[in-house]
């Protein structure tokens, strides 16, 4: 079920479908872009969003996945919030070298595709400001620019 624009706030987990964030444009990442390819998540895909900078409208998420990799850190058990099965089972991971800016309008256009109800949203500490910044640090460290996604 896709979120409103009220749900849209730091510590949501919403799966967003990329093909539309990338057809709505304005969705910028930091995502390599060499020659071997471009690493930015496509489809379906579980993010985490970190910050909402309401003047502009945008807001700062990283893709999370399902398996370690190169590049990932995992999120603190102890922090995720939803209801019970709504994580999955094991362990969710982070990209530290793939941030996405993406307007609040265009996460909820693209959160069509994310199946939970309201009642089961996912959050990562939603009411612990650090463990966000956390995160959200990484990207001051990434060497990929901003591009259009």
């Amino acid at each position: 079920m896709p979120v409103t624009q009220e749900d849209v706030s730091a510590g949501l987990v919403v799966t967003l479908d990329t093909a539309v964030l990338r057809a709505l444009g304005g969705a910028l990442t930091n995502a390599v872009l060499g020659p071997a390819g471009d690493r930015a998540v496509v489809d379906g895909h579980d993010f985490l969003v970190l910050h909402v900078d309401a003047p502009s409208g945008l807001c700062t998420a990283v893709p999370l996945f399902p398996k370690s990799a190169v590049g990932n850190q995992p999120l603190e058990a102890a922090h995720r919030v939803g209801a019970p099965g709504a994580w999955g089972e094991g362990e969710t991971y982070f990209s530290c070298w793939q941030h996405w800016r993406i307007p609040v309008a265009s996460v909820v256009a693209a959160s069509a595709v994310d199946a939970t109800v309201p009642a089961m949203r996912r959050q990562y500490a939603p009411t612990n400001r650090s463990a966000l910044d956390d995160i959200r640090n990484w990207e001051g460290r990434n060497r990929a620019a901003y591009r259009p996604a």
